[in-house]
């Protein structure tokens, strides 16, 4: 149950925090036309942002677990 929670939230977290780094114009401190460079960090930024808020989810949902039972 874990891992369905995980894999859940990473996506939609991912998606939020995509949507977010892009709101934020981060593209103005990189060099002009270093796209490559500019899509990487929009996309790793997205996944550790992911990453944690998803661990953040798995853990809430253990401690209710354990509170309810």
């Amino acid at each position: 149950m874990d891992d369905l929670i995980y894999f859940v939230s990473l996506i939609t977290f991912f998606a939020i925090s995509l949507r977010i780094l892009r709101a934020l114009h981060i593209e103005n401190h990189f060099e002009k036309f270093k796209l490559w460079e500019i899509k990487a960090a929009y996309f790793l930024g997205a996944l550790m942002m992911g990453h944690m808020l998803a661990e953040v989810m798995v853990r809430i949902s253990l401690l209710l677990t354990d509170y309810f039972n």
